[in-house]
């Protein structure tokens, strides 16, 4: 009887165990590439930037579109007041086609075509902004799950030294300053174990702000990082800015969208010409005439608005100076930073961490065997533990600025991704 019971319990615990199972959400691993790919193509402020940059493309449109002609009819009716002359129906029409001249035409189009690439430069910018904003909410996870797993061992750890400490303590064998202070190392880790915790909810919901809700809440990352090679030379860095950087690009094209405009303001200034035919149509005759209509400048020579195109022109001129130089600044301060950040990382993991590692060894190899004290022991866990942080953090800002420095200069594999979304 007991033998049956046991049997149907079994199978009950085995059924609820795979409905549970069944019930449970699954969970999606998303590699860094792949977030890239769903922010590209479903956040909704890179459709916004792409909406914009296909209405600069209507402003082009209208601004290759030929003048409409200009249409005019008049009827009525004629009447004689003496004699002599046939009375009936009058009428009258008239065409004029204003000509798009070409002082006008080519600077006008010009301003829109320059519009256009500075718009797709301010696109492309953007993008490589959102990539440089979800690699960095990427490596911000990857730090904080890699600290809440340092934490853990930490917390196993501690919780192992605490509960010898207190075997020992009952039975005599230690100081009860000695018990306290193992509790004390304890309750501290289980303190950073679930602030560790927290940190990394906060960073799941900074990536999945930024890749856009299309990623699913209960997402899980495939936390391996790829290893940061080596940058080129800095002025290789630079020439690469210089050449490629979207932001100089649209600063550039807006330089010749300004000037443009000057010159068509200027040009403005020339007489306006159009076609004029007309007819007239009268009882006794009719009347067809064709002629040139000119709009000449005498009042309004358009000073204002050539003073204003002059002052846009030389503050977009100034911008870009100001915009180049401060891309620069910024590359070369991230170069600096590159370089003792690269030196760090390498110091840690191939010496401080290791040392820490033998040194934390040693010391529990001495304290089980009652050389060393349990002081000693702690110091050595805590002496290893923040070397290790001090590497998971050092990691973490190398990653992040490589990740700027390919920002600013915009890596080509980047643009290449971009292009490939459009």
């Amino acid at each position: 009887m007991i033998r049956r019971v046991v049997h149907v319990a079994l199978i009950w615990v085995c059924l609820c165990t795979s409905t549970w199972a069944q019930t449970q959400p699954t969970k999606t691993v998303f590699t860094l590439d792949q977030l890239i790919q769903l922010a590209l193509e479903s956040n909704p402020q890179v459709m916004a930037a792409r909406d914009q940059t296909r209405a600069v493309s209507g402003q082009l449109r209208s601004a290759r579109a030929i003048p409409n002609p200009e249409f005019e009819v008049n009827t009525g009716q004629q009447r004689g007041t003496s004699g002599g002359l046939n009375t009936g129906n009058l009428s009258q029409w008239v065409v004029t086609q204003p000509l798009d001249m070409p002082y006008t035409r080519f600077p006008r189009v010009n301003a829109a075509e320059a519009s256009l690439r500075a718009a797709e430069a301010n696109r492309v910018a953007f993008e490589v902004e959102t990539i440089a904003r979800v690699r960095q909410s990427f490596y911000e996870l990857v730090r904080r799950e890699a600290e809440s797993r340092a934490a853990d061992e930490d917390l196993d750890l501690t919780k192992q030294i605490r509960d010898r400490m207190q075997l020992r303590y009952d039975v005599g064998e230690t100081a009860r300053f000695e018990l306290i202070r193992a509790q004390t190392e304890f309750l501290n880790a289980e303190i950073v174990s679930q602030g560790s915790k927290l940190r990394i909810e906060q960073a799941r919901s900074q990536l999945r702000k930024v890749v856009g809700f299309n990623l699913p809440a209960n997402f899980e990352i495939a936390a391996k990082v790829e290893s940061i090679s080596k940058l080129p030379d800095l002025k290789v860095l630079l020439d690469n800015l210089r050449n490629q950087s979207p932001e100089l690009k649209r600063a550039k094209a807006e330089v010749e969208a300004s000037e443009s405009r000057l010159s068509f303001e200027q040009n403005s200034r020339l007489p306006q010409l159009a076609i004029k035919a007309q007819q007239y149509n009268d009882p006794n005759f009719t009347d067809r005439l064709y002629g040139l209509v000119v709009s000449i400048p005498i009042w309004d020579f358009r000073q204002g608005q050539i003073t204003e195109a002059e002052a846009n022109a030389s503050r977009a001129r100034n911008q870009l100076n100001a915009q180049m130089q401060s891309l620069e600044t910024q590359l070369e301060s991230a170069y600096k930073l590159y370089e003792i950040t690269s030196f760090q990382v390498k110091t840690l993991d191939e010496r401080v961490v290791q040392l820490a590692a033998s040194a934390r060894k040693i010391a529990e190899t001495s304290y089980r065997f009652g050389e060393r004290g349990m002081l000693e022991f702690l110091d050595a866990q805590r002496t290893f533990r923040a070397a290790r942080n001090d590497l998971i953090r050092a990691r973490f800002e190398l990653a992040s600025i490589v990740n700027e420095i390919e920002r600013l200069s915009a890596s080509p594999e980047w643009v290449a991704m971009i292009e490939g979304k459009k």
